[in-house]
């Protein structure tokens, strides 16, 4: 979503594919075997039903296609029995939580739906370049494939929360991790991949004066409009620049504080029931709100977003300013430091040298499997030296900015056997997936005896 603050745990949703289903972790369900004790001993033939858990149905078309999907991606078995028995042991799984999720009360905000839907939305339209790509390639209407994803990913999130619900006393001591290697075959010991530490400097082109003006004078017009009478729902649809919110006529639900950036929340919470909003600035553009209504520290409200152009000439002058900041670092008259503090856009890192975090281990280590979602910037790396920067790359920001960016190859570690001196953390992540599936496990087995299982004729 263009709107919606996004921690770097929530930019990785925006990795999922579309119809991927309800992938369950691989080492949760390996040995999870289905035990034909617990299912029906009369099976009655229904057409396309594979199974039955606790009233969830599994159909033989979700473990044709997710079989075919592990086969799109390249993960091969050694036969298709053998890859067929691992898919339906993760659906059986899948269902034990969704029916657990519903005997705990477990429930799902609607704003988490329609956040985790924007974002897979804003993640395609990157993709594909517009939502009438989207809509051409899947051969539906943008509102067909929200109401088919609206159901998937309210199954998958509350898979994910009963997981957690699972999971989540699970700690691991130091003393654990170093018990936990000595006690490991050499053989058995993981060995890691080559990993790049990467910096970068950022360059957000800042929009001419001219278009500034020009996007204020247009939102300051929608706002006399409505002012006099016009449906802000119907201005959004037509007018906001949010592809999160524009078709749902600007509009947000069971907002909380903490969803949205600041700026956007010291407006938006500062307003009465009805109230329009002056123009104001974010980082993603300006804005007008409208308070639908308040509920303690929650709201639900419409916004809409215009932002001002950026034209090919700023593109083209971030990218001189960058090819000319590279020939000075490698001249020796600003440190690549010094450069990110001056020059960089990323507020995140450009106080810390342009440093950038793996957000799926939280250090600065990257993978090259990390960084084959962006096969760009991968090529880059591979060919790289320590103390190497890019030229100029162009990049499209999650925000929908676009901006070019140089990177360095700060450090590189080759593959090697893991050890508790350089790879404590890998380690400790290791260990802590290994205990978390143990307990998974655990829980299935105990669980499956408590719930009515049915298993049909195979078709």
């Amino acid at each position: 979503m263009i709107l919606k603050f996004m921690n770097k745990l929530t930019v990785l949703c925006l990795t999922y594919i579309l119809f991927l289903g309800f992938l369950f972790s691989q080492d949760n369900s390996e040995d999870l075997v289905l035990d034909s004790t617990f299912l029906s001993s009369d099976p009655i033939l229904v057409d396309g039903v594979f199974a039955v858990v606790g009233g969830h149905v599994i159909f033989h078309s979700d473990i044709n296609n997710q079989m075919l999907q592990y086969q799109t991606q390249g993960i091969q078995y050694d036969d298709n029995i053998s890859l067929r028995q691992k898919v339906i042991d993760e659906l059986f799984v899948q269902k034990l939580l969704l029916h657990s999720a519903a005997l705990d009360s477990i429930e799902i905000d609607e704003s988490e739906i329609d956040s985790n839907i924007n974002q897979r939305i804003a993640f395609f339209e990157q993709q594909f370049g517009s939502q009438e790509s989207i809509e051409q390639y899947f051969q539906k209407s943008m509102n067909e494939l929200i109401l088919e994803l609206k159901p998937m990913i309210r199954d998958q999130l509350l898979i994910q929360k009963m997981q957690y619900e699972i999971t989540k006393n699970i700690t691991v001591s130091p003393s654990e991790v170093s018990d936990f290697y000595n006690r490991l075959d050499f053989d058995s010991i993981p060995v890691i991949d080559a990993q790049f530490q990467i910096a970068h400097i950022l360059k957000t082109p800042d929009a001419e004066n001219t278009s500034i003006e020009e996007t204020l004078s247009k939102l300051e017009d929608l706002r006399n409009r409505i002012l006099n009478g016009a449906d802000f729902a119907t201005m959004a649809i037509l007018y906001s620049e949010d592809p999160g919110s524009s078709r749902n006529g600007g509009s947000y639900y069971n907002v909380k504080k903490g969803l949205f950036v600041k700026e956007f929340e010291a407006v938006a919470f500062s307003l009465k029931p009805g109230d329009i909003s002056e123009i104001f600035q974010t980082e993603f553009g300006y804005h007008i709100v409208e308070l639908i209504e308040r509920r303690g520290n929650e709201l639900d409200l419409r916004h809409i977003l215009m932002t001002p152009k950026i034209s090919n000439q700023d593109m083209l002058q971030a990218k001189k300013i960058l090819k000319e900041l590279k020939a000075d670092i490698l001249d020796n008259k600003i440190s690549f430091n010094e450069a990110s503090v001056e020059f960089s856009s990323d507020k995140e890192t450009r106080y810390n040298g342009g440093l950038l975090i793996n957000p799926n281990t939280n250090n600065s280590f990257f993978l090259i499997s990390d960084l084959e979602k962006d096969p760009a910037l991968l090529n880059e790396i591979r060919a790289m030296s320590p103390e190497d920067i890019t030229d100029p790359i162009y990049i499209k920001l999650f925000n929908g900015k676009e901006a070019y960016r140089i990177i360095k190859l700060v450090s590189k570690k080759e593959a090697h056997v893991a050890n508790l001196q350089e790879d404590y953390s890998f380690l400790h992540n290791y260990f802590s997936q290994i205990k978390q599936s143990n307990e998974m496990k655990s829980w299935y087995n105990e669980n499956i005896q408590k719930v009515h299982v049915q298993l049909f004729s195979d078709m």
